[in-house]
């Protein structure tokens, strides 16, 4: 992966659970390379994955009490966390966007790992209950 900012390469280890109600849990994992820059005081891990042929650029703001994940490319997001508040999001893919409010329940930020439990909501609806561990140790 490359980028115009200095930083270090990690390996990154991505585990998520999503669990929607009345139905068995979903489980994704995700193993890439990236990199961890300092910028500004704040520290970010970026990565990228490939989602069904077609790439999609990973960021992550790792801090606490206000961490965020944006991704941009075939998936367009933004997940505001802050543990006690509900914060508005945005994910789209393809034509449609649609408006989230994320209600953090857990998050954690230390030495090589984020952790966020958080409920995704569409206007009224419950859309699922995440659960998301990222790993990240240095890489080549």
């Amino acid at each position: 992966m490359k980028s115009n900012i200095e930083g270090r390469n990690v390996n990154v280890h991505l585990q998520s659970t999503i669990r929607h109600d009345g139905q068995t849990a979903d489980k994704h994992e995700l193993i890439a390379s990236g990199i961890l820059i300092e910028k500004a005081g704040k520290t970010y891990l970026q990565f990228e994955e490939n989602t069904n042929g077609q790439q999609v650029r990973t960021t992550v703001k790792l801090d606490e009490p206000d961490a965020l994940i944006m991704r941009t490319g075939a998936v367009q997001m933004r997940l505001p966390f802050t543990v006690g508040e509900i914060r508005p999001g945005t994910y789209g893919a393809g034509p449609a966007t649609f408006d989230l409010l994320v209600n953090t329940t857990k998050l954690e930020v230390m030495e090589n790992r984020f952790t966020a439990h958080y409920e995704l909501h569409v206007e009224d609806a419950l859309l699922g209950i995440h659960e998301m561990t990222i790993h990240y140790t240095e890489g080549k």
